[in-house]
Formats: structure tokens, sequence, C-alpha cells
């Protein structure tokens, strides 16, 4: 079930044309969708990273608008998507069903699927039941799960987020004001830059502010749930068994998802695509938008010839 919330206005100053619904999910989860480019016969699903809601995709999605139809949803408690129903749903499993709700609310019937960080053991997931519904992957600085178990290149930090979560719970007004007060502070983009987590000389002020909002706007116990699933799911499995069209690109400082984890999927994946990006970071679709937007064009392009030839 889809509703809408308002006309379609013209995408970002493009010209193209938007529409915003929100769609219901069967246990009665609400998901925003900005449905982009509607004209379009062929279709682009973006699958965010957690606690983002279209930050890094701000310049890439009116640009791929023009020649594709394009389907941004915000997960769960995410960005206009309200927090769900409790128990809360937030396996990686769930919140791809919520992606296979969208596209046939939307009568989207295959759709390349482009998984952001944590967005692209979302979009394994829905591949794993739905191959016929994916015409295409790619994983934009994405592991295939264990989110945590190469960050910052250790594995300390999936150790200290079961003791995290148990305190988030003792002290649930406490950790949300302290939460809403120190996500959206501008010091914390500039350790970003300090300590190489982010290519400042590429990223646009406006867009990290926009990401810190959508931080902090967040449920702080629903962040570190959803987190707690990411870093329990993997995929790891399905990897070789991948059939459709992939193409992996990596920031060669990703200091989140290293360059040896995502080379492992690229190699692990039957004829994948492998592109490094010297300068990015795992910001690399704000840092490199032109760049990541001429990929994945020629990537559609590539899928479609594929698909029609004999």
């Amino acid at each position: 079930m889809a509703s809408h919330v308002g006309p379609p206005p013209p995408h970002e100053g493009t010209g193209v044309q938007s529409v915003d619904v929100f769609v219901q999910a069967e246990d009665g989860a609400s998901l925003f969708v900005r449905d982009v480019g509607m004209e379009h016969d062929r279709a682009l699903l973006i699958l965010d990273g957690i606690g983002c809601s279209g930050w890094a995709f701000r310049r890439i999605i009116p640009r791929l608008g023009q020649r594709y139809r394009v389907l941004l949803m915000h997960y769960r408690g995410h960005g206009r998507s309200p927090d769900p129903p409790r128990p809360w749903r937030l396996s990686m499993p769930d919140l791809a069903d919520d992606a296979a709700t969208v596209l046939q609310a939307r009568g989207v019937s295959s759709a390349v699927v482009v998984g952001f960080s944590m967005g692209f053991q979302v979009a394994l997931e829905l591949y794993r039941p739905h191959r016929e519904r994916v015409t295409g992957l790619v994983d934009l600085a994405g592991p295939a799960g264990r989110a945590l178990a190469t960050f910052q290149g250790t594995e300390a930090f999936q150790h200290v987020l079961p003791l995290l979560r148990v305190a988030m719970r003792q002290t649930k007004d406490l950790t949300r004001r302290l939460w809403r007060g120190l996500v959206p502070t501008t010091w914390v983009q500039d350790l970003g830059a300090l300590t190489n987590q982010i290519n400042a000389a590429r990223l646009h002020d406006e867009d990290f502010e926009i990401y810190l909002d959508q931080m902090a706007a967040m449920d702080p116990e629903l962040f570190f749930d959803t987190l707690g699933e990411a870093a329990r799911h993997t995929a790891h499995d399905l990897l070789p068994y991948v059939q459709a069209p992939t193409l992996v690109i990596a920031g060669a400082h990703d200091r989140f998802v290293p360059l040896p984890t995502l080379r492992s999927i690229a190699f692990a994946i039957p004829d994948a695509q492998w592109v490094v990006i010297e300068d990015g970071t795992h910001a690399l679709p704000a840092e490199f938008s032109d760049e990541i937007s001429e990929r994945l064009e020629t990537f559609m392009e590539s899928t479609a010839a594929a698909a029609t030839a004999p």
C-alpha cells in the first residue's frame, strides 16, 4: 500500500519529476520512498548506509533521474520513515523485505540495486529470494556481512557494541539528549577529516551537515539495534552464487570497509567488475559523485546490453 505525500515536484532544479510516497510494510511500518524519473523504463533502487537517508546521493540522483527511474527508500526509523512498531524488525532480511515491498508497491518489476555501505548487505538479502527482480548489483563500499569485523582495522568494536546497547536501554532519556546534542556538531566533521575518515577536500560541507542532522534525528537505540543486526549478519555464503552482473566500487582510503575486504567480495562474485577510487574514503558517493554517476550509467548500459544479447 502506498500513499502520496505531495505532487511530483521537479527534482532539485533539474526538471526531472519526482514523487514522495509512503509505502506500508506487512507489519504496519511506514517506509518513505522518493521515486524519481518515473517516465523511464529502467530502474535503480538505492539502499543506503545505516543512519543515512540520501545525503551521499544528493548529486547523483538528479543526474541519474534524467535517464533512469531512481528509487530511494528510507529504512525503518531513518530520515522520513517513522520509528516502526515494536518489536522492531531490523534484520538485513527484514530490510530487504521492505525493499521488495517498495518495488511491488511502485510497480517496478526489476531494478539494478545499489547498496551503499550496510545497504549492500540488504541488497544481497534482496537478491537471495528475489533474483528475478535484481537485474544487477552495485556495491559502493559495502561489506557482505559482519559490518564491524574490520571497522578501523580491528574487531574490538563488535565486542563493545552489546555493552553499549545494554547501557542505552538503561538510560534512554540521557542517551537521547547526549546523542542529539553531540552528533550534529561541526567537530564531528573536523575529527573525521583529521583522522582521514573522510576526504574533506572532496566533501561539500552542506552534505555532511545533512548527514549529521539525519543521524541526530534518529532514535539512538534503533540506530544501535540496526548496527547490531548488521554486525551479526553475513551473506558471504551467497557471493559465489550471484549470477547478476555486479560492480564493486571501493575507496582506497576506506577505513570502515577496507580495500582488502571489498577486493575479496569482488573476487568471490563470478565476473564482478572491480573499481578502486584512489582518493576515496567510505563517503565516496558524496566525495566523487560525478565519477560514481558515470560508473553507474556505464553499468546500466552494460546490463541492458547483456539482457538483450542473443
